[in-house]
């Protein structure tokens, strides 16, 4: 009888937690605001939507800030059917850009991600010679400072900018999600 109890005890915690339950409040916060300023329903899909776009750049000393419809104080697209959600996201490895923009009248979410890298250029280097013998990418544009890629069927570039020493890869990605 005790084993049938301890089963059932734990069956009844993995079903009450989800992927939302289980992350930090900061993080949850943040999601939170971003699918209300957005106005996507308030439902499991589109917070999960929006967590798994943000969770990657949610590590150590993170920290965000956004604009939207309603951030500028003359702003006459605050109704828009069309809302956005222009995020940028700080942590000790990058810095993250995510553009959100919500077509409420399609049901559908356009996400955009640049993520800035910044290292040495002989890596930057190492790391774009690999990326120009892949056959998964092709070359859109190079020139002596930089070079971007676009990965072959995906709304994905990428882009390695060199300025001796220093140089930046730049990783873009963009999707269209179904929200409703």
């Amino acid at each position: 009888m005790k084993k049938i109890m301890l089963v059932l005890v734990l069956l009844c915690n993995v079903y009450a937690l989800d992927s939302m339950s289980s992350i930090p409040d900061e993080q949850k916060q943040v999601v939170n605001r971003v699918v209300k300023v957005l106005q996507l329903p308030a439902n499991k899909k589109s917070t999960e939507l929006v967590f798994n776009k943000l969770s990657d750049f949610f590590s150590k000393n993170w920290s965000s800030h956004w604009t939207t419809n309603t951030t500028g104080a003359d702003s006459k697209i605050k109704n828009s059917q069309t809302q956005i959600c222009d995020m940028t996201i700080y942590n000790d490895n990058r810095v993250v850009n995510i553009t959100f923009v919500h077509f409420k009248k399609e049901k559908q979410l356009f996400v955009t991600i640049k993520q800035y890298i910044e290292a040495e250029s002989s890596l930057v280097l190492e790391l774009y010679n690999k990326r120009k013998k892949d056959d998964a990418y092709t070359i859109e544009n190079e020139t002596d400072n930089y070079a971007y890629f676009q990965e072959k069927g995906y709304m994905s570039y990428e882009t390695h900018h060199i300025k001796s020493p220093v140089g930046m890869v730049v990783y873009e990605s963009s999707y269209i999600l179904n929200v409703e």
